[in-house]
């Protein structure tokens, strides 16, 4: 006995139980190692790096006694520490360079030159597969998406009422070339600069059933007008969406898209002529479940003021609708080709039996009424200093009229065609009926790459989203031609003939900006037979959001 030990009591001859096969693993110094030495290697215990011959106690028999005496607790433990460390260390490690459970290489001896098909099939004998079993067919780990860095993802309940703000603001500039007999015609037309439209809105819902929007424009001279104002049911059963208020009545591709994303600075001479725009009424609208086909009806009231509002004895009472369908539309390219057609029917019987129907040229700015300066009140332009209209039939005695239209869009890549066809009839007590046609045909080209987009659950045309943006690059470069004309001479009524022919530049600088350039040639034939030209040249800055 060595003095200053303490002699260690006599150890049973059996040696204690053998650590599991994990454990003595886990104890390896590396992982490599453990694949190396194998799970089922039957080494003496001696070797084993938990349970050691230690020399170091000469109190001890000697080896042949077979006497088990524990490593020192200094080395025991710097072990144990080593293994904690890194089984914290390595999945965190996998975690922070993106790795994957399934980017494990396999054991040494294992490996194997599989194909993909093979590999899609499930590992090879030997080799990883730590998914369990009641997870095979279910998302591994590393399926799951992180989040972007420096973001923090909370799943919480959706709280009711919801509200998204919005709006949006043209302003326009805008020159006028005419000849005498265009003079003549319809006066002297003022060059200026004004808002066309200057917009805030709130939208939202008011519970998982109820949808609301509200929207006014404050670019009417002399007082806002309310544009939008109505809420919806979702999911009504057999009819779809119910929407009261007012709102965009469903008639023509041009009038229920929205002037956010139009081709030209303003929608063709059949739009204020025969479409019925914003209305109070009471609609529905559904789509198929692949959104190959919708459809939307709604009765409104005619006839109305800028804040809705219609008084009547008699008549004022409307029907309209619109069915649309894709037959063809690639959804391998991302929406980038597709073909829409659709067709809508308008009935009115008017207020006091009393209509009339006019249109000026595909371009306007300045006060949109006759009267003083700041007072107009109704959405249409005048003769006072803006743009006058060219065609007029004045007030008609009509019984009622009906109004038929078709659509056509085609996009194919950065090309797109589109064109709608409408006509007018109107039924007159003792006299002959009357009938009014008017058309549009346009094609517009990206010179970018961009293609037109649709939004197929509603059937009309989406947001331009530019390939590379301002900042990224030159945003996204349109160029753009149309044809538009209306006739609203027919037996006693004589309201003219007007032509337009339109040439357009688009600069989408974003999604929520752009410049636009057109140049129009108007060719007018008026009441008198008179023909006249005039040149408009107009120019819009935009941005919504």
């Amino acid at each position: 006995m060595i003095s200053g030990f303490c002699r260690v009591p006599t150890v049973p001859r059996t040696p204690p139980a053998r650590p599991s096969y994990l454990i003595r693993g886990l104890s390896m110094y590396s992982i490599r190692g453990w694949a190396e030495r194998g799970l089922d290697s039957r080494r003496s215990s001696k070797h084993d790096p938990l349970l050691v011959w230690n020399p170091a106690y000469p109190h001890q028999v000697d080896k042949a006694s077979n006497f088990w005496v524990p490593a020192r607790p200094q080395a025991m433990l710097a072990r144990r520490l080593f293994i904690i460390t890194a089984l914290i260390i390595v999945p965190l490690a996998s975690l922070t360079w993106g790795g994957e459970l399934g980017d494990i290489p396999p054991p040494a001896g294992n490996a194997s030159s599989q194909t993909p098909a093979e590999a899609a099939s499930g590992p090879e004998p030997g080799g990883w597969d730590l998914a369990p079993a009641s997870m095979a067919d279910g998302p591994s780990l590393g399926s799951v998406e992180p989040a972007a860095p420096g973001t923090l993802t909370v799943e919480t309940p959706k709280k009711y009422p919801t509200v998204k703000l919005g709006g949006a603001f043209q302003v326009d500039s805008a020159w006028f070339q005419q000849d005498a007999a265009n003079r003549a015609s319809v006066g002297d037309i003022q060059d200026g600069s004004s808002f066309r439209r200057a917009r805030l809105n709130a939208s939202g819902s008011v519970n998982e059933e109820v949808d609301y929007r509200f929207e006014m424009d404050f670019a009417f001279f002399g007082r806002p007008t309310f544009t939008d104002v109505w809420a919806e049911w979702k999911e009504v059963p057999l009819l779809g969406a119910v929407r009261v208020g007012q709102w965009k009545q469903p008639f023509s591709l041009e009038a229920v898209s929205s002037f956010r994303y139009t081709t030209f600075a303003e929608r063709s001479l059949v739009f204020p002529a025969f479409v019925p725009f914003r209305h109070i009424g009471l609609g529905f609208s559904d789509n198929s479940e692949d959104e190959r086909m919708t459809w939307a009806a709604s009765v409104y009231r005619s006839g109305q003021d800028q804040y809705g509002g219609t008084i009547a004895d008699s008549g004022g009472y409307s029907g309209v609708g619109r069915v649309t369908v894709l037959p063809w539309y690639e959804d391998e390219s991302g929406g980038r080709r597709y073909v829409h057609l659709g067709a809508a029917y308008n009935f009115t019987a008017p207020n006091h039996r009393i209509a009339r129907f006019r249109s000026f040229p595909e371009l306007y700015v300045g006060q949109e009424r006759p009267g003083p300066v700041g007072t107009s009140g109704v959405a249409q332009p005048g003769v006072f200093d803006g743009v006058p209209f060219f065609v007029d039939t004045g007030p008609i005695a009509v019984w009622n009229y009906h109004v038929l239209g078709t659509e056509l869009l085609w996009v194919r890549g950065p090309f797109s065609l589109q064109s709608e066809f409408m006509y007018l009839f109107a039924a007159r007590s003792g006299l002959p009926d009357l009938g009014f046609p008017g058309m549009y045909a346009q094609v517009g080209y990206f010179l970018t790459g961009e293609h037109r987009p649709f939004t197929r659950s509603r059937a009309v045309i989406g947001q331009i989203e530019p390939l590379r943006t301002i900042s990224r690059g030159p945003g996204a470069w349109e160029v753009a031609a149309r044809w538009s004309g209306i006739r609203l001479n027919d037996r006693d009524v004589r309201g003219g003939q007007l032509q337009d022919w339109t040439l357009g530049l688009n600069w989408y600088l974003n999604a929520h900006s752009k410049v636009q350039f057109n140049y129009i040639l108007a060719c007018l034939d008026d009441a008198q037979d008179r023909y006249s030209t005039t040149s408009l040249f107009g120019l819009r800055g935009q941005l919504d959001f």
